[in-house]
């Protein structure tokens, strides 16, 4: 069979990549590194009441998250759905994002909930814009080549965003007029929220002329909706073990992030390995990203994952004994994330593949449920790394102001790598379970395709 090729222009491609996530990942970015200590160090908040926010916090990214697809689908909007919400929720994004870092000078009950209420908009807004930004998608491409370039594209969106992040991160955190005091993270922010809307409003022109007149998988969401308990039907067999494996290969970041600021400012002592490990760990990613469609050849996608988590376990078992060393903390993250980025490019890949499962067994598969599935497995990582993670600051005694004993430091080394390990080992296992026949698959799709 004769092997497709992409029908997308090099304008287009790079369009979609600097317009959707690349902007986006700039809230991941701040959100990630500075959330934890932005509560504790410049809010105020105790080390317990951060705890249990930065809980609810996944928790309310990941109840968005399953809630974006379903808004994202339910409603028809003239001149092109997926678009539409792209403007909508990237202007909202934008302007909701900063204002989670603004602090106010209230009552610590007041400014709670005025903080919550805004994490809430903010998650829900980009969890809509990354929804819609997979969905439009579908009727963007003409083959699978371009499906499997977009959703590259995406990736790579994201893992720019870092290195970018990495040269101008520190630059705008100290250089503007609000370094230094209480709207240090607010500052940056608000920069990152004018790329935002800009990025949104560079992708709503670029989808214009591919939703014009519902092609493809959008007219098929057209004829026939698919009802919420239709959608959770689908959540059996393969897709059982997927969500779960998933779920603690996001917890192994989301432990990661939540304790990295702390370990860096009271272990390592040296606040900007941040931003350094950011970049290492950035561009670890790109080669695993450019070496994924080659690991992915000589092997399932099940295999390699199973593979992939297994030698990060190992790796942040290194780090666990020797991570109060700068450089080894950082080779082994780097170590971790080159060869994670190849789990986290095939997660769609399989969610497809689970599609594709459902079909060959004659039933009616809820694509973007199951896209959506997947963003939920991780916001679910990170709600369970954010109860153990968060509360480990106060296990070990730490609140604003602390001085670290050593014992602190070893009990704080080991919690930011052991624990990533033990989901990463838990991972590997859980996949085990997941049956899905590639070759068949194949078969079927080439079948399908004549």
């Amino acid at each position: 069979m004769e092997k497709e090729k992409t029908s997308l222009k090099i304008g287009t491609i790079l369009t979609y990549g600097l317009g959707g996530m690349f902007p986006l990942g700039f809230v991941l970015c701040v959100a990630g590194y500075y959330l934890n200590i932005f509560m504790t160090d410049v809010a105020g908040f105790t080390a317990a009441l951060a705890a249990v926010l930065y809980t609810a916090i996944q928790i309310i990214k990941m109840v968005t998250m399953a809630m974006s697809g379903a808004i994202v689908d339910k409603y028809e909007i003239k001149g092109g759905k997926y678009r539409t919400w792209i403007l909508i929720s990237g202007i909202v994004l934008g302007i909701s994002f900063p204002l989670c870092f603004l602090y106010l000078d209230l009552p610590v009950k007041t400014y709670v909930v005025i903080f919550v209420l805004f994490y809430v908009l903010q998650s829900l807004s980009y969890n809509v814009s990354w929804t819609a930004q997979h969905a439009v998608i579908a009727p963007m491409s003409k083959n699978s080549a371009d499906v499997v370039l977009l959703n590259t594209v995406s990736q790579f969106a994201g893992l720019f965003t870092s290195v970018v992040y990495m040269v101008i991160g520190n630059m705008l955190l100290n250089g503007l007029p609000t370094a230094g005091t209480k709207q240090m993270y607010f500052g940056p922010c608000a920069v990152y929220g004018v790329v935002i809307i800009l990025g949104s409003i560079l992708l709503y022109a670029l989808c214009g002329k591919y939703e014009k007149g519902g092609a493809g998988e959008a007219a098929k969401a057209k004829q026939k909706g698919m009802s919420l308990g239709e959608m959770l039907k689908s959540f059996k067999g393969p897709a059982i073990p997927f969500f779960l494996s998933f779920t603690f290969t996001a917890a192994t970041t989301g432990f990661f992030n939540a304790l990295l600021a702390h370990f860096a400012t009271y272990v390592l002592e040296n606040p900007n390995v941040v931003t350094l490990s950011l970049g290492v760990t950035s561009i670890a990613g790109v080669l695993g990203a450019v070496l994924t469609p080659m690991i992915a050849k000589s092997s399932s996608r099940k295999n390699v994952h199973i593979a992939c988590q297994i030698i990060s376990c190992i790796a942040y078992v290194v780090l666990a004994l020797f991570g109060k060393n700068q450089v080894l903390f950082i080779v082994m993250r780097a170590v971790a994330t080159f060869v994670g980025m190849p789990s986290t490019i095939l997660m769609t890949a399989m969610a497809n593949d689970i599609g594709d499962h459902m079909e060959m067994n004659g039933e009616v598969p809820p694509r973007a449920f199951l896209q959506s599935l997947a963003g939920t497995a991780n916001r679910a990582g990170l709600v369970i790394s954010a109860a153990l993670g968060s509360s480990v600051l106060v296990a070990i005694g730490y609140s604003a102001g602390a001085v670290f004993t050593d014992a602190m430091k070893t009990s704080l080394t080991t919690f930011i790598a052991a624990l990533p390990a033990g989901c990463c080992a838990l991972a590997a296992i859980i996949m085990l379970f997941y049956r899905v026949d590639e070759k068949k698959i194949a078969q079927y799709k080439a079948s399908k395709n004549q």
